[in-house]
């Protein structure tokens, strides 16, 4: 029998055995093992049954959109969004924000990534919601600016204030008390050089047992901080800080002459091997002023190290980014970045201009799916 033409043979071997179509709820344990596939446990909390339940079905701006592929039963790509709250230039709007993009290891270059987004696009618009946008990774952008009409909006530096050097240089110091006694001696100098965290003057700040009707009253007094900026009302505040304790999220709240002013949210988990203190969300920035903003930066890294943190990192936006610098927060060269933070999205042309500009955004950690 002869061969066949190199080009059939390789048109049927890439010949598409999956087909799509929207998830259901009953779809979780599938979605949650191609997770475990595609990703392996880096973030084990999102492999949990309730969490996805939490991002997906429990989210107070309504239920997620989700588009998955199917091959025999079992779920093997997923393109994903979940209804975000903004207010944009006075009125308020639902953006679908882009997140747990996945295809299994055996599915790829099969045109699924592609697949899965452009069907589901066309699905929100004809739902009236054409803004969709989200924080892709090095690896994903490509693949978004370059075949799905996302633009760039901005890339955060990684901004870093180092507690403790020895964690590291045990990276690059095989001798452990060696990296502890260089570690001392660089601390010391950047303490001497940096500003030093101090006790609060004039802001008290408490852990929050619950984000009550206050917190209506001050997103009311701030909802005008940016021309972008999304809902942080008391119900979006429960839901995304204090409804999943696994995430490990400490809010507090921030009073000045009793009266509330603010809140900020830490973290401390571990990245890139390094256990990391985290500014989740700082609201609003600058928090009464400069110095009631440095305060409470002064608070985070107090806390922070004493649950074993080797440096902070907060993610603001570039207006804001001065308070970070002030306190001693240090830019993390680019070529040495472990992680780059995009920002980018994708609208209409004729909104595009408006959605492009970093300056109409306000972006914290607090913002992603990530952190």
């Amino acid at each position: 029998m002869p061969a066949q033409p190199e080009s059939q043979a390789s048109a049927r071997a890439t010949r598409r055995l999956w087909v799509t179509r929207d998830f259901t709820p009953a779809d979780a344990a599938g979605i949650l093992a191609l997770r475990a596939a595609t990703f392996g446990d880096v973030d084990k909390v999102r492999l949990l049954p309730e969490v996805w339940r939490w991002q997906f079905l429990d989210n107070p701006a309504g239920r997620g959109w989700v588009r998955v592929a199917e091959h025999e039963g079992r779920i093997v790509g997923q393109y994903a969004a979940i209804p975000t709250r903004f207010r944009t230039d006075g009125a308020e709007r639902v953006l679908a924000m882009s997140c747990d993009t996945m295809t299994h290891p055996d599915y790829q270059r099969q045109g699924m990534f592609v697949t899965l987004a452009e069907e589901l696009y066309a699905a929100l618009e004809q739902l009236g919601v054409p803004v969709v946008w989200g924080f892709p990774n090095a690896a994903s952008r490509p693949g978004f600016v370059g075949k799905l009409r996302w633009f760039d909006v901005h890339e955060f530096p990684t901004w870093v204030k180092p507690i403790r050097s020895r964690y590291v240089l045990e990276r690059y110091v095989h001798s452990a008390p060696l990296a502890r006694a260089l570690g001392a001696v660089g601390d010391a100098f950047y303490r001497l050089a940096m500003p030093r965290p101090r006790a609060p003057r004039r802001a008290a700040i408490r852990p929050l047992a619950a984000f009550d009707r206050r917190f209506d009253e001050l997103w009311a007094r701030h909802a005008r901080l940016a021309r972008l900026v999304q809902v942080r009302d008391a119900t979006f505040l429960r839901w995304r800080f204090s409804a999943v304790p696994a995430f490990g999220y400490e809010p507090f709240e921030v009073l000045v002459d009793g009266r509330l002013e603010g809140y900020v949210v830490l973290r401390v988990l571990t990245l890139f091997d390094l256990p990391f203190g985290v500014v989740v969300d700082l609201f609003p920035c600058p928090l009464v002023d400069d110095e009631v903003t440095r305060e409470v930066l002064s608070f985070a890294q107090r806390h922070v190290t004493e649950r074993g943190a080797a440096c902070l990192t907060a993610l603001f936006p570039p207006r804001d980014e001065r308070h970070l610098r002030a306190f001693g927060f240090v830019r993390v060269p680019r070529a040495l970045n472990p992680r780059r933070w995009y920002l980018g999205g994708r609208s209409a042309p004729a909104e595009e201009a408006f959605f492009r500009d970093i300056a109409n955004w306000h972006i914290t950690y607090g913002d992603s799916d990530i952190v």
